[in-house]
C-alpha cells in the first residue's frame, strides 16, 4: 500500500515539474488579448500532455531497461539470498501435500474449507488518502479554480480582484474539502465506493465541461440569452456527463480496487495540473495582461476604491450632473411616454434631442467615449486605440483645469488597458472619490456566495446553466459591503439603481462646497438604466431580477432620476446646475452581423439658466446630433473653450442635413471580432437612414 502511493507521489512530482517547464518555458505572452481563464486552459492542456508523456516515457524506460539487461546478460537477482520454497505438510500423516510456490501461496492465503473469500475492503488509511485526493480535486475544481479564473478574467468589470478574493476562496474550499474527506473516510464498503465515485464524477464532469464543452458560453453582459440556441452543445454535454457518472460505477462494479486507485491517481495528477494553472494567474505577466487586453499593468491598483464620496453633494456655485443610463434608448422613452404622459414632468427646463446617434457599442467602448471623446482612426489597430484613449484626450484635464471637482461613478472605465501609472495619473488622481483604501470593503460571505454562483454557471452542464446565470452588476452588489458606518468614502459604488434612488430620498442631495472645486462640481453617474435583466418597477422599487418589464424599467429609472432633480429644486441649486441625461449606447443586443434595427441613446440636457427658463416644460429638438456633441456642451457650460470638441448640442440646426458616424461591434462565440462603421443620414430611428461605409476595424489582431 505505502509503496503504491509512493509511486503515485513520485509520478505526480514528475508531472508537476514537466508541466512547469512546458508552461513557463514555451508559453508565449500574447501581444494584445489574453484572457487568463483561457490561458489556464492552455496550461492545463500542456500539463495534461506532460502527464501522458511521463506515463509513456516511464513504460518505455522500464521496457528498455529490461531489454538492455537481457542483452548484456545481466541478472539482477545474482548473489541475492532467496528464501527457500515452503512445503505444506499434512499434520495427521506428516506427508508433503504442497510445495514450492503453491505451498507459499497456501501459507500466505489460508482459508477454511467452505468459507467464502472476503471482498476488497480498503483500510482506514487507504480510504483517507483516496477521499482526500477525490475531495480536493472536486472541490478545488469547482470552488477554487473556477472562481479565481473568473475573477482574473473579469478585471475591469468586477469591483474586487484576485488579491481580494483568493484567501477566503481557498480557505473556505479547503474547509469544505476537510469536511467532505472526513465524511467519505468514515464510510465503508459499498457506501464508500458509491460516494467516492459520485464526488469523483462531479469533479471530473466540471473539469471536462470547463475545458471542452463551454464553447459559445454566453457572457454575463446582461443580454437576453436564448437558451434554445444551445440545444446541440447542450445535448452533447448531457451525454458526456452521463458517461462520466456511469463509467466509474460500471468499472468499480467489476474491479473496485483498481478503479478506486485509478480515480485517486487521476485526481492527484489533475490537482497538480490545476495548481500550475491557478499559479499562472498570479504571475506578473497574467496580472499585467488582465482579461480584456494585453496591454497595461494594473497590478498595484487593488488598494484603490471607487467610493460614493461626493455622490450626493453639489456645489453652491455651479454643477454639471451627467447621468449615463445604460441602454436607455430614445424609442424606449417614446413608448413609455405614450403610456405615461406625465413621465417627464419633473424635467422642466430640459431639451430632448430625439434624433440622436451614439458613438460605439457596447458599454466598454461607449462609456469610455463619453469620458474621452476619442474614436479609432482609420488604419489604427484596435488594441492601440484602447490603450491610448485617455492619453489622446484632454477632456478630464480640461474639466479639472476649469476649477471643477470630478466625481466618476462607473464600473466601466477601461483602465485595464492602461498601465498603473497612467491609470492613476489620467483617471484616479483627477477624482475625489477614487482613492487608496487601507481596509477591505468586501463582504466575504456575499462574495463567496456570488463566486460560487459564477462557478456553477461555468462548470455545470448546459441544462443546468440557466439556473446559475448571473449579471455582472448583481455580482458586484453581492460582493460589496455597503454599510454606512464608516461614511460614504468607505462605501464602494455599485450600479444598483433602486438602492441609489432610496439613498437620494433618504440622504437627500446636499450643498457641500468642501467637495467642490473653485468653480463647481462635475459628477459622472453611470447607472444600470434600461439594461436587461429588468428589476425595477414604475415606482423605482427593486422587485427582483427578471420580474419587471422594459416599460416598468424605463419609467422606474426615469422616476429615480426625477427624484434627484426634485432634490436639487428643493435645495435651491437647480438653476445653477447643468444636467445631462444620456446613455452609453441605445438598444443593444449581441449580434454576429450588421444591425437589423436602429439604436439611439436618449439625450436630454438642461443648462444652468434662469428660474423662468427652468420652470418651462421640456422641449423636443429634432436636430441630427450624436454623442460627440455632448462633450463640447459640457465644456461650454463650464465656461471653457468648446471649439476644439466641435459644436454644442444647441448649435446644430434642426433643418440642416448632417452625416453622423457610429461603430457597431459584432460578436461571435469568442467575443468581439470587429467594429463596423455606419453613416447615419436622416432620422436615427429609421433603419433606412443607416448605411455601412465599408470601413472596419478588426478587434484583437
Amino acid at each position: 500500500m505505502s509503496r503504491r502511493f509512493a509511486l503515485i507521489a513520485f509520478d505526480a512530482a514528475g508531472f508537476a515539474l514537466t508541466a512547469f517547464v512546458l508552461t513557463f518555458a514555451f508559453t508565449q505572452t500574447a501581444w494584445a488579448y489574453v484572457d487568463p481563464s483561457v490561458m489556464t486552459y492552455t496550461i492545463q492542456a500542456l500539463a495534461g500532455v506532460a502527464v501522458a508523456l511521463s506515463t509513456v516515457m516511464g513504460v518505455l524506460m522500464r521496457r528498455t531497461r529490461k531489454k538492455l539487461l537481457r542483452a548484456l546478460n545481466i541478472d539482477e537477482n545474482r548473489n541475492k539470498e532467496v528464501e527457500a520454497d515452503v512445503s505444506r505438510i499434512d499434520p495427521s500423516t506428516g506427508k508433503v501435500i504442497a510445495s514450492g510456490a503453491e505451498g507459499s501461496k497456501a501459507r500466505r492465503s489460508p482459508k477454511r474449507s467452505g468459507a467464502p473469500a472476503k471482498g476488497y475492503a480498503p483500510s482506514w488509511t487507504t480510504r483517507l488518502v483516496l477521499s482526500l485526493l477525490v475531495s480536493l480535486f472536486s472541490v478545488g475544481t469547482l470552488l477554487i479554480v473556477a472562481p479565481l479564473e473568473i475573477v482574473a478574467a473579469s478585471k475591469g468589470s468586477l469591483t474586487y480582484g484576485l488579491t481580494d478574493v483568493w484567501q477566503p476562496v481557498v480557505l473556505s474550499a479547503l474547509a469544505l474539502t476537510a469536511v467532505l474527506t472526513a465524511f467519505l473516510t468514515v464510510l465503508r464498503g459499498r457506501a464508500f465506493n458509491l460516494f467516492l465515485m459520485l464526488v469523483f464524477s462531479l469533479g471530473l464532469g466540471c473539469w471536462v465541461q470547463a475545458m471542452f464543452l463551454n464553447h459559445g458560453l454566453p457572457a454575463a453582459n446582461g443580454g437576453t440569452v436564448k437558451w434554445t440556441d444551445y440545444k446541440t452543445i447542450g445535448s452533447i454535454s448531457a451525454i458526456v456527463w452521463a458517461l462520466i457518472v456511469a463509467v466509474p460505477f460500471m468499472l468499480s462494479s467489476l474491479k473496485r480496487q483498481a478503479t478506486q486507485f485509478v480515480c485517486g491517481a487521476l485526481c492527484a495528477a489533475l490537482i497538480i495540473v490545476q495548481t500550475v494553472a491557478v499559479a499562472s494567474l498570479f504571475a506578473p505577466e497574467a496580472i499585467q495582461r488582465g482579461s480584456t487586453t494585453g496591454d497595461g499593468d494594473s497590478s498595484d491598483l487593488s488598494e484603490y476604491l471607487m467610493s460614493e464620496e461626493g455622490l450626493f453633494d453639489v456645489s453652491s456655485k455651479h454643477n454639471v450632473v451627467f447621468f449615463v443610463l445604460d441602454t436607455y434608448d430614445t424609442q424606449f422613452a417614446k413608448d413609455s411616454l405614450a403610456k405615461d404622459p406625465a413621465m417627464f414632468d419633473e424635467l422642466s427646463g430640459f431639451t430632448w434631442f430625439d434624433n440622436s446617434v451614439g458613438s460605439m457599442i457596447p458599454t466598454r467602448y461607449g462609456n469610455v467615449f463619453l469620458l474621452t471623446g476619442t474614436m479609432p482612426q482609420e488604419g489604427q489597430r484596435w488594441g492601440d486605440f484602447l490603450a491610448t484613449r485617455y492619453q489622446n484626450s484632454s477632456y478630464l484635464s480640461d474639466i479639472q483645469n476649469l476649477g471643477y471637482s470630478i466625481g466618476i461613478y462607473s464600473d466601466t472605465l477601461g483602465q485595464q488597458h492602461l498601465s498603473a501609472e497612467d491609470t492613476k495619473r489620467l483617471i484616479y488622481d483627477r477624482t475625489i472619490n477614487i482613492r487608496p483604501t487601507t481596509e477591505s470593503t468586501m463582504d466575504v460571505k456575499g462574495s463567496l456566495i456570488a463566486l460560487a454562483q459564477c462557478a456553477l454557471y461555468r462548470d455545470m452542464p448546459w441544462f443546468g446553466k440557466p439556473f446559475f446565470w448571473f449579471y455582472t452588476d448583481e455580482i458586484n452588489q453581492r460582493m460589496s459591503d455597503v454599510s454606512e458606518a464608516k461614511g460614504l468614502a468607505s462605501i464602494p459604488y455599485v450600479m444598483n439603481d433602486a438602492k441609489w434612488g432610496n439613498d437620494v430620498n433618504r440622504l437627500g442631495v446636499k450643498v457641500n462646497d468642501a467637495n467642490s472645486g473653485e468653480a463647481g462640481s462635475f459628477r459622472y453617474i453611470h447607472m444600470t438604466g434600461t439594461h436587461w435583466p429588468y428589476n425595477v418597477n414604475e415606482k423605482g422599487e427593486d422587485i427582483g431580477l427578471y420580474n419587471a418589464t422594459l416599460d416598468q424599467q424605463t419609467r422606474g429609472i426615469t422616476k429615480i432620476v426625477s427624484d434627484y432633480i426634485r432634490k436639487l429644486k428643493e435645495n435651491g441649486t437647480y438653476d445653477n446646475t447643468t444636467i445631462v441625461i444620456t446613455a452609453d449606447h441605445g438598444d443593444y443586443y449581441p449580434i454576429t452581423g450588421p444591425l437589423d434595427k436602429p439604436t439611439s441613446p436618449i439625450v436630454m440636457v438642461k443648462p444652468a439658466q434662469s428660474a423662468e427658463l427652468d420652470s418651462q416644460p421640456m422641449k423636443v429638438n429634432h436636430a441630427p446630433i450624436w454623442a460627440g456633441d455632448i462633450l463640447p456642451t459640457v465644456i461650454k457650460s463650464m465656461g471653457g473653450d468648446a471649439t476644439k470638441y466641435g459644436p454644442t448640442l444647441f448649435d446644430i440646426p434642426e433643418d440642416q442635413p448632417r452625416e453622423r458616424f457610429y461603430l457597431e461591434t459584432i460578436n461571435n462565440d469568442t467575443g468581439d471580432v470587429a467594429a463596423l462603421q455606419y453613416a447615419v443620414n436622416g432620422d436615427a430611428l429609421d433603419m433606412n437612414s443607416w448605411q455601412l461605409t465599408g470601413k472596419e476595424w478588426r478587434i484583437w489582431e
